[in-house]
């Protein structure tokens, strides 16, 4: 009697393992296996999930389903199910992209969608201790307490299976071909900063900077003002302090108590506001020759610069009557 038990429910599942439309699923990361089981049920691959689980614990497979993409059919059935299981994901990768001039605050939120801890992703990118572990393998962060600005904007393919810590890894080695390529750590004296000087300015030329082509012109602006102990009045680094920045800033805003507030503290920021390129970077580390000390936006892409305050307030007034 219990060979024949035992031999229905696999007579049953063999007979729907044919299946129907094809339906694609993610495993992700940290995802209780439960719940994704669930979702092959109410995707209709499977009905019964807790013939799955005892499949998959008499298989001996818990502990080594993979993150992934699966491809399933809808009514394929327990069996077929767990021999996708055990064979493994069809893309064990996800794409993502850090846009230029993102911050970390703008960045890791999207992380969630594939399953991962955010607000530890966050305290990791924020954390002294983690920083001094990854400096031995990126010299560059040696000493620093965030990698706001060490994260190189592009599209990364990062496996489903990362932890927390090596989703870091993939947008770090970029960032260290580019630091390499632009020799950012010969060249940074010549234009009187530190590298990590350069990255800080690199990132507020990247906000400010709508077209490639202005960037060493707007960099100019700021080296010029830095040079003179006047304010760089940038409101990009105003805007990286508030929690919902508006287009356009009031004298409230630029009043306020903090480092990052240019309009108030002279210098640079103490830390990037967001991930530059390589041409914010290079804007940076060679500067048009300018005597410009203010610039204001012309038609939301370009800008108009202006080597006195008088020439800028006609600038200014010019741009309203538009």
């Amino acid at each position: 009697m219990r060979k024949v038990l035992l031999l229905i429910p696999f007579t049953v599942l063999l007979t729907c393992s044919r299946g129907g439309e094809e339906v694609r699923i993610t495993y992700r990361r940290g995802e209780p296996l439960a719940h994704f089981l669930k979702t092959l049920r109410d995707s209709s691959v499977v009905r019964n999930t807790g013939f799955v689980k005892l499949l998959i614990r008499l298989g001996g497979i818990e502990k080594h389903i993979r993150p992934g993409v699966y491809v399933f059919r809808r009514g394929e059935g327990e069996l077929s199910a767990y021999n996708r299981l055990k064979k493994g994901p069809l893309l064990s990768y996800f794409r993502f992209t850090i846009r230029e001039g993102e911050s970390l605050r703008d960045f890791i939120p999207r992380f969630a969608e594939y399953g991962y801890d955010t607000a530890r992703l966050m305290r990791l990118a924020n954390d002294s201790l983690f920083l001094a572990h990854l400096s031995r393998s990126f010299p560059f962060l040696k000493g620093k307490r965030t990698l706001e600005g060490f994260l190189y904007p592009e599209t990364y393919f990062i496996d489903y299976g990362s932890s927390e810590e090596e989703v870091f890894l993939p947008p770090l080695r970029r960032f260290a071909r580019v630091w390499d390529s632009l020799k950012v750590e010969e060249r940074s004296e010549s234009a009187g900063l530190t590298p990590y000087e350069v990255l800080i300015l690199a990132s507020i030329v990247e906000k400010e900077a709508v077209v490639d082509s202005e960037k060493p012109i707007i960099a100019s602006v700021f080296l010029n003002r830095l040079r003179r102990g006047m304010p760089l009045a940038a409101d990009p680094t105003v805007k990286y302090v508030l929690k919902d920045p508006p287009k356009i800033l009031s004298r409230r805003h630029t009043e306020i108590d903090s480092p990052y507030n240019t309009y108030r503290f002279k210098g640079l920021p103490p830390t990037p506001i967001c991930s530059p390129t390589a041409k914010s970077i290079e804007a940076v580390l060679n500067p048009a020759k300018t005597d410009y000390l203010f610039f204001v936006s012309a038609d939301g892409r370009t800008h108009r610069f202006a080597t006195t305050y008088r020439q800028h307030l006609r600038n200014v007034r010019k741009m309203r009557l538009r």
